[in-house]
């Protein structure tokens, strides 16, 4: 029972997103990209990441570049990621054809599935920073899928479950990502940031207490209801920060992830 309470507060949280088919702010457009390395590859692959973030330093390449480790997935997986661009930032040479066919070429040979490219807008009028701004070692990452049509209730949700949050006063940092493309969509990611692996035993009853408080316990049930309706899938993931397979230039780029 408590497992399954935390699943779907981990879930309800999910609606703190905002999409931007319906936000009149410009695109922050965060960069990613998958790496799933060939079983006995691990070592050679985190070579040519780190040999990619020394050309970058080399070319005093001024956008932090965060390789991220999952290490509640397979052995060998990670993502390397750029936050906090417009859409026109991507046409600079450090994203040029021919740097991705080098670098990525060179990744693409150690991988056990294909590389994965995917764009996200950072959800910034429904995330919080919370009181910890620098970049965290550690993270828990969800990742939902949302039923075809069920947008509109899925951000109904997501508008009440955030405000319910931000009239509790939560000190906690949560940050949320809309794909733009290169996957299936709607799909949302929720970024939770931990210290260390004692910070994932957190309280779920937090949230439970925050939403009854806000709109009552039938209306909250309600929400509830109505995002599980919306949600096809979710899956769970514990990232670690790699700093040594990272480009992390200033402190104002590690700010933003």
């Amino acid at each position: 029972m408590k497992a399954r309470t935390f699943y779907l507060v981990f879930g309800i949280i999910s609606l703190i997103m905002f999409s931007t088919i319906v936000s009149a702010e410009p695109p922050s457009v965060a960069r990613m990209v998958f790496f799933q390395a060939k079983p006995g590859a691990k070592v050679q692959m985190e070579e040519a990441i780190k040999n990619q973030m020394d050309w970058r330093r080399e070319q005093k390449d001024d956008w932090a570049w965060l390789t991220w480790e999952y290490v509640s997935d397979e052995a060998g997986r990670y993502a390397v990621a750029t936050f906090g661009h417009a859409w026109q930032d991507y046409d600079q040479p450090k994203i040029s054809p021919w740097v991705e066919e080098v670098f990525q070429g060179a990744l693409a040979s150690l991988c056990l599935t294909p590389v994965v490219i995917q764009y996200f807008d950072h959800l910034e009028e429904v995330s919080s920073l919370g009181t910890v701004k620098e970049t965290p070692n550690m993270a828990e990452i969800a990742v939902f899928r949302v039923q075809f049509g069920k947008a509109v209730q899925f951000y109904e949700a997501v508008r009440q479950f955030h405000r319910a949050l931000q009239n509790a006063g939560a000190p906690q940092r949560y940050e949320w990502f809309e794909l733009l493309s290169g996957g299936e969509e709607p799909q949302f990611m929720l970024f939770l940031p931990r210290r260390n692996w004692a910070a994932f035993d957190t309280q779920s009853s937090f949230l439970l207490e925050a939403l009854k408080k806000s709109m009552g316990a039938k209306k909250s049930s309600e929400v509830f209801t109505q995002f599980a309706a919306t949600v096809k899938s979710c899956q769970r993931y514990a990232v670690r920060l790699r700093p040594d397979l990272s480009n992390l230039p200033t402190s104002t780029n590690q700010e933003k992830k």
